[in-house]
């Protein structure tokens, strides 16, 4: 089932056809996102870590983190995606198969420092992403987030780099938030 869901998710991802969806931070908020008529539900790291009592920027015990996950992913009969910063300090496989465990099928995976929002090397994050797609295979949809404008270097150019780099190791989709809404393109820049 996780294949499949996996499989939903990624064809919620159309080019020019944005795909929003409301974050969650616990069950009940994401089964009110699914009655509300989204076709997945996306965790907020910050929400859900907020909600078990603790700071964001992965200040929350992973095994929290996860369970939380899990708990969201029972909840609901759609697709999850987690917000799972830069990984917890996980090793890509253990990333893959922890988050694999919850039955969620995506995750947003950040290219900046969460202690200090300092940008990590593109070719870095490119090796752990790609990592990560190896071990996680097709039940996991990666969405590389590229956070050249939070971390306060409004370069479209470096953004539109990593994000092409990010794309050709395997993540599917990349977005950039920044002060304007956040753009998510599938497939190419």
């Amino acid at each position: 089932m996780t294949t499949d869901r996996a499989s939903v998710l990624r064809a919620l991802h159309v080019p020019g056809r944005p795909l929003v969806l409301p974050n969650v931070w616990d069950a009940a908020s994401a089964r009110a996102v699914r009655q509300a008529g989204f076709p997945a539900v996306a965790t907020s790291s910050a929400a859900v870590a907020r909600t078990l009592g603790h700071e964001d920027g992965e200040r929350t015990p992973v095994a929290e983190m996860l369970a939380a996950v899990a708990r969201v992913a029972a909840a609901v009969d759609v697709p999850v995606t987690a917000d799972f910063e830069r990984g917890y300090r996980l090793k890509p496989a253990e990333l893959a198969e922890r988050l694999l465990a919850t039955g969620a099928v995506g995750c947003n995976l950040e290219d900046s420092l969460p202690d200090t929002g300092e940008l990590v090397d593109p070719g870095e994050q490119a090796d752990f992403l790609a990592e990560v797609r190896a071990a996680a295979g097709p039940g996991l949809v990666i969405n590389a987030r590229v956070d050249v404008y939070l971390a306060g270097r409004p370069s479209r150019e470096e953004a539109v780099r990593r994000g092409r780099r990010y794309l050709e190791v395997g993540g599917p989709t990349v977005c950039t938030p920044s002060a304007r809404p956040a753009r998510t393109r599938s497939g190419r820049w």
